[in-house]
């Protein structure tokens, strides 16, 4: 075989290979254009959520103690808002609190069992706590970028913010 004729054989398996893959791929999928890939909605702003779960890292400035929060909640700011905050203290423990200011009720986990607690308090204490947070969020930019700052007491980091998130009920429930 002289070398034009090599040449041409080259080519025509080259056009055969390029036409077969096409033609494999027009018939794998009928024809049609592959779909691209969706884009998640954009997430609604903290301000008009009706629902909402974060973490909050704290530490302490003075003794560098670190406290991470976990909050969900439900209706927020609404007649019937449930929050639940899950802590984490390190060495002293972990608890739990749910507080249903519908029912104008609150519960507290301690070592895996729940207990009746004082509604007015713990809306003071953890309902304050969560909506201080929620009031940051909103003041730094109403969406879910992670925050973070400090006072003279603390640091804060909140962190894996989710607006609208289908909260499980058993979050909020003590069976």
């Amino acid at each position: 075989m002289n070398k034009n004729t090599t040449y041409i054989v080259v080519a025509v398996l080259v056009v055969v290979i390029v036409v077969g893959v096409a033609g494999y791929y027009l018939l794998a999928n009928q024809g049609e254009q592959p779909s691209p890939t969706p884009t998640p909605p954009p997430a609604v702003p903290v301000s008009e959520a009706t629902s909402i779960q974060f973490v909050v890292n704290e530490t302490t400035t003075a003794t560098g103690d670190l406290v991470v929060y976990e909050f969900a909640c439900k209706d927020l700011n609404g007649a019937t808002e449930v929050i639940r905050v899950d802590m984490d203290l390190g060495d002293a423990g972990s608890f739990s609190y749910i507080i249903d200011t519908g029912e104008q009720k609150s519960w507290m986990m301690m070592e895996s069992e729940w207990y009746d607690s004082n509604f007015e308090e713990d809306c003071v204490t953890y309902g304050t706590l969560f909506h201080d947070f929620v009031d940051k969020l909103i003041a730094e930019g109403d969406d879910t970028t992670d925050v973070s700052y400090s006072t003279d007491d603390a640091s804060y980091v909140i962190t894996c913010i989710a607006t609208n998130p289908e909260l499980d009920e058993s979050l909020f429930t003590t069976d």
